[in-house]
């Protein structure tokens, strides 16, 4: 049994009791006390409300008054239902899309303090616009489908990305950038990012992205505020741009 399946069988055993203990748990799923307490620890950290009682007739029951316990979100699923109620408030209003942000902010606060602190602090790297213009409409692309998952994983651990780039006229070059901040005007991303060789801040547009790659060994720390002051002051200048290959300073 893989670590994930015998961490889902868990959750089910807690889910279809009131409450149970350590030892039950470890013969019903022929595992170990020390390997109980370690997947214990595991639902924990991924926000699940689990409450014990020490000493040994103590119990381990889910804290079924307390939020959502039957799904458990990742930083990811969080950050695209974020996103997704953040663009239903862009341009006509959409039926159930209040419903939308109050049930986001529920879960933000039904889990630990410290993990929805790292839910909103990737939320905030992500800057919802209004949708494309025209201009930029007519000569966009669809980014490669190898593209999300890179550029996700290099967005949530904070690494650098490399990659090959088309600008406005063509012209291709290999860059490297630290990935601070997400620009999304629907149905157009752009990466609001540091050209690691330029030193100097820089907005790609998704569809001009090939070859992307992680660079690992070089971590950042991301610094959204001047990115997305800049890219909120610039905004309307960046719709009206068929490329963005450009200082944020100019092209928002």
């Amino acid at each position: 049994m893989t670590r994930v399946d015998r961490v889902m069988r868990l959750m089910d055993f807690l889910r279809a009791r009131e409450a149970t203990t350590v030892a039950e748990i470890a013969e019903a799923l022929d595992v170990s006390p020390r390997t109980v307490h370690r997947d214990l620890a595991t639902l924990r950290q991924r926000g699940v409300p689990l409450s014990s009682d020490s000493g040994p007739g103590g119990g381990v029951r889910l804290e079924r008054d307390r939020g959502v316990t039957a799904v458990h979100l990742s930083q990811e699923e969080v950050v695209a239902l974020w996103l997704a109620a953040s663009l239903s408030a862009t341009g006509s209003t959409l039926p159930w899309g209040n419903a939308a942000r109050s049930g986001l902010q529920k879960l933000f606060a039904s889990v630990p303090k410290e993990r929805a602190r790292g839910m909103r602090a990737l939320c905030r790297r992500v800057v919802v616009g209004r949708p494309a213009s025209a201009r930029v409409l007519a000569d966009v692309g669809t980014p490669p489908e190898e593209l999300l998952a890179v550029f996700e994983r290099a967005f949530r651990e904070q690494v650098c990305l490399s990659f090959e780039y088309r600008d406005r006229h063509g012209n291709t070059s290999r860059r490297c950038v630290e990935p601070h901040g997400l620009l999304v005007e629907a149905p157009v991303w752009y990466v609001l990012a540091r050209d690691v060789e330029k030193q100097a801040a820089r907005m790609f547009r998704m569809d001009r992205i090939r070859r992307a790659r992680l660079v690992p060994d070089r971590p950042f720390t991301p610094d959204m505020e001047g990115l997305q002051a800049q890219a909120h002051a610039q905004r309307d200048q960046a719709r009206g741009l068929s490329s963005e290959d450009a200082p944020l300073e100019r092209a928002g």
